[in-house]
């Protein structure tokens, strides 16, 4: 792969990533006319295919999206509302699924007790990767980094410094922002985000909960296996 296709693989990496991060979010007005009028779809496209996705691929993405072109931006927003509180919002050990990678692994581990947020060795460790790195989430003070949408932030970010390492020709810059990628993935986001998102699908078979998020969750896996693709292919590119 030539530095020009390095670096719209990067790119669409980070892009993919913040999609994905935005998608996570508590929904609103936004996510939800982008959605029903299709750019979100064109969008998630888009940087699929810079970052080499298959064309088949792609097609499934469109149409396990489409069904959002279908309703009105207020019925979706109210439907996507309510589907993401019965998830990801009820109170204490009553969440279906966790949405921070701390209390979520905790779960999934068949641990005792009640998760702790914000000062678990996990959130901190996830911390410790992303001062190191030079950033912090905006909403740090209010939630745990650990978020769905706080990791994949992180990894658009990581994603957007390769860009520019690339961009400048500065390979020394370019292996230091992979090399945090590399050890990111694989100690933390790799790590639970691929079974979360099988969790949501599992929780969102329950009819009384809602399928949308189950639907999202399938271009979360699309996009968690470009990002583990690219990792394992810096990983050879190291040995």
């Amino acid at each position: 792969m030539n530095g020009s296709d390095n670096l719209r693989r990067a790119i669409g990496l980070a892009d993919c990533c913040e999609l994905i991060a935005a998608t996570w979010r508590f929904p609103d007005e936004q996510l939800c006319a982008a959605l029903r009028g299709g750019s979100y779809t064109a969008d998630a496209q888009s940087c699929l295919e810079d970052t080499g996705v298959d064309t088949g691929v792609l097609h499934q993405v469109a149409d396990s999206l489409v069904h959002f072109e279908k309703r009105a931006v207020g019925d979706l927003l109210a439907l996507l509302k309510r589907e993401y509180s019965l998830l990801y919002m009820a109170p204490g050990p009553d969440v279906s699924v966790w949405p921070y990678e701390a209390p979520f692994r905790f779960v999934a581990e068949g641990r005792e007790g009640v998760p702790t947020l914000f000062r678990a060795p996990v959130t901190l460790d996830v911390e410790r990767h992303m001062r190191e790195a030079g950033v912090l989430p905006k909403d740090a003070r209010r939630e745990p980094s650990d978020s769905v949408w706080d990791e994949f932030s992180f990894l658009a970010y990581l994603y957007g410094n390769v860009a520019a390492a690339l961009e400048k020709e500065d390979e020394a810059a370019e292996r230091q922002w992979r090399g945090r990628i590399g050890a990111f993935c694989r100690e933390h986001a790799l790590r639970w985000l691929p079974d979360f998102m099988a969790r949501t699908r599992e929780e969102s078979a329950d009819k009384q909960r809602g399928c949308e998020y189950a639907a999202l969750s399938r271009l979360a896996d699309v996009v968690l296996g470009a990002v583990a693709a690219d990792v394992r292919v810096q990983d050879v590119s190291a040995t």
